[in-house]
C-alpha cells in the first residue's frame, strides 16, 4: 500500500464532567452535550473505534489489514490518543496492569500519561495510605481528605500515570492523555454524585474492590515529570514519556517551518494553529497517521502538534 499521510476522524464520548470546550476551541461537530473524551486515536472494534478518512475503514481494520504500514508486532493497534475537558472533577479512579486487566476483564490495562493543555487547579495525583487494609479503611469510612493526595497543576505539565496510580483531574481542565490502546477504568470515588451517566442511562458504577487490589501501594509523592526538550531543524521537541512496548509521546512547535522524522509509524494531532504536512493541511483538533519509515516531514506554518507512537520492546 502507498505511503502517505492518512486522517484519522475522531470519536466522541460525554460525560458527567464533560462540557462544551472541546467544541468551541476545534469546532468539532457532535450532537452531544457535554464532551467528556474526544478519542483522536482508538482502535477498539465495536466499541470506539475511530475511521480512516482515505479507505473509510475503522482504524483497528485498518491496523489488521496494513501492517506493512505499522511494523509492528503487537495483537490490536498498541497507542490510544483522546483530548477531555473538564466541568466538573472527574471520578477518583485508577488503570489496572495488564495481566489483572485480562483476568479480571478479558482487556489491556491502561498506564497513561496527561497533558495540561489550558487551565489550571488541583488534581488527584495518589494517596496517603501506608498499607492496603489502611486503604480499605479510610475508603469505608470515606476518610477522602486523609486518603486522596492533591497536587497543584498548570498548562504545560505533564503527569506520568503507571498502572495503579490513584488519580482524578479536577475541574477547569484541557488536556490530551496519552496511552495504550485500552479503554478500562476502575472507579473508586465519585463524589456521591447521583446524576445518570450519559454513557449508560444508569448511576456510575463504582468499582472499589478491584481498585484496593490493584491500587499502588505504598504510594510515593507525586509530581508533574520532567520533559525533554530540544530544537531541531526549525522543530522545539518536548518528549514527554518513552516508554518501549507501552507508549512514547511528546509535543512539537513549528513557528515558520520545520522537518521533522522517526522511523516508527506515529499520529499527528494539531493542539494550536494551522499549517501543512508535507502538502496536507492540518488545523486545530485534526489528526493524521503517518507510517513507518515514511522518511523526513515538512511542516509549514505556526503550530502546535502533539505525537503518539510505539517502540518495540
Amino acid at each position: 500500500m502507498m505511503k502517505q499521510l492518512y486522517h484519522i476522524e475522531p470519536v466522541f464520548t460525554e460525560a458527567l464532567w464533560g462540557g462544551q470546550q472541546l467544541i468551541e476551541k476545534y469546532g468539532y461537530q457532535t450532537d452531544l452535550a457535554n464532551i467528556g473524551e474526544c478519542y483522536n486515536v482508538i482502535a477498539m472494534p465495536s466499541h470506539l473505534d475511530c475511521t480512516v478518512t482515505e479507505t473509510q475503514e475503522p482504524l483497528s481494520h485498518f491496523y489488521d489489514t496494513h501492517r506493512e504500514l505499522f511494523n509492528c508486532d503487537t495483537e490490536i493497534m498498541p497507542v490510544r490518543a483522546a483530548m477531555s475537558c473538564t466541568r466538573a472533577p472527574m471520578s477518583v479512579q485508577i488503570h489496572p496492569d495488564n495481566a489483572y486487566a485480562m483476568a479480571h476483564d478479558g482487556r489491556l490495562g491502561k498506564p497513561d500519561g496527561v497533558y495540561v493543555l489550558d487551565g489550571e487547579g488541583s488534581v488527584v495525583f495518589g494517596h496517603f495510605a501506608r498499607t492496603r487494609r489502611e486503604f480499605q479503611s479510610l475508603v469505608e469510612e470515606q476518610r477522602w481528605d486523609q486518603l486522596l493526595r492533591y497536587i497543584p497543576v498548570k498548562a504545560g505539565d505533564f503527569l506520568d500515570m503507571p498502572f495503579g496510580t490513584l488519580h482524578a483531574l479536577g475541574a477547569g481542565l484541557t488536556f490530551f492523555e496519552f496511552s495504550q490502546n485500552s479503554d478500562l477504568t476502575y472507579r473508586l470515588y465519585d463524589y456521591d454524585r447521583t446524576m445518570l451517566d450519559p454513557k449508560t442511562g444508569k448511576p456510575r458504577v463504582l468499582h472499589q474492590e478491584k481498585v484496593i487490589e490493584c491500587v499502588n501501594i505504598p504510594d510515593a509523592e507525586r509530581k508533574p515529570a520532567l520533559q525533554k526538550a530540544w530544537t531541531t531543524k526549525g522543530c522545539e521537541i518536548h518528549e514527554l514519556h518513552n516508554e518501549p512496548g507501552l507508549y512514547t509521546c511528546g509535543r512539537i512547535d513549528v513557528a515558520e517551518s520545520g522537518t521533522y522524522k522517526r522511523e516508527e509509524f506515529y499520529f499527528l494531532t494539531c493542539i494550536e494553529g494551522e499549517g501543512t504536512i508535507q502538502d496536507t493541511y492540518i488545523k486545530g483538533g485534526e489528526t493524521v497517521f503517518v507510517p513507518c519509515h515514511y522518511g523526513e516531514l515538512t511542516i509549514t506554518g505556526t503550530l502546535s502538534l502533539t505525537y503518539v507512537t510505539y517502540i518495540k520492546p
